[in-house]
């Protein structure tokens, strides 16, 4: 038996119920210092070694969590989401380098997890809507790794996902005025969720694709 797990950076719900997955929640943080990612140069963010450092344990431990999984079992970790860019959008220097970041911190994300193809889909920070300035350079900086062009090595393992269609307005209409957290929308949350989980799907039965294929010209 084969249990796939995500490693998940986001609040949204629904991609949860595509697949199991290991969730690492940080709120108010930003990408150019709290998650600052090795090749990044300076010092390396501590929620940076805080998710990997969680991730391993959970992956050490999952007989604890699940005292009824098969012990025949094996794990792959598959994918990596990614749903942040609120707080680098504050700071206009933050915001120039977040790209720079982005790509780095996936760089480095498979490495540290020994999974040099590891599928990343990324939410794009959209809870500003499509308001031009600081928040729509964020949006751009993160369709920008996902470009595979500009980014060959990215090519067919990194997607970003529009979410900017996804706002609603705030109160009265939605539970607050937070649109950092999406006013607290639970449609808006949902709907991220599931833009993320099913471009998670398609890359990662894109790559199972490519195994058989592999595996089955050298048997």
């Amino acid at each position: 038996i084969k249990y796939r797990l995500f490693s998940f950076v986001s609040p949204s719900l629904h991609f949860s119920s595509l697949s199991p997955a290991i969730f690492f929640q940080g709120g108010g943080k930003s990408l150019a210092v709290d998650f600052r990612p090795p090749r990044s140069g300076k010092e390396v963010g501590p929620y940076y070694d805080a998710a990997l450092n969680a991730v391993h344990m959970t992956l050490a431990n999952l007989t604890a969590y699940f005292p009824s999984i098969d012990t025949n079992f094996s794990v792959k970790l598959s994918g990596f989401a990614w749903h942040q860019g609120w707080n680098d959008g504050c700071d206009a220097q933050m915001t120039a380098e977040y790209e720079f970041n982005l790509a780095n911190l996936i760089r480095d994300l498979r490495v540290d997890f020994d999974a040099p193809n590891l599928p990343v889909s990324i939410g794009v920070s959209g809870m500003a809507g499509y308001s031009p300035g600081r928040r729509t350079d964020i949006v751009n900086a993160q369709f920008a790794v996902a470009n595979r062009t500009k980014y060959p090595e990215f090519a067919g393992n990194v997607a970003s996902v529009e979410t900017r269609n996804y706002l609603r307005e705030p109160k009265p209409h939605s539970p607050s005025d937070f649109d950092y957290h999406w006013n607290n929308n639970a449609e808006s949350l949902w709907l991220v969720g599931e833009a993320m989980g099913k471009a998670m799907v398609e890359m990662v039965l894109r790559e199972e694709r490519r195994d058989a294929r592999g595996t089955a010209a050298f048997s």
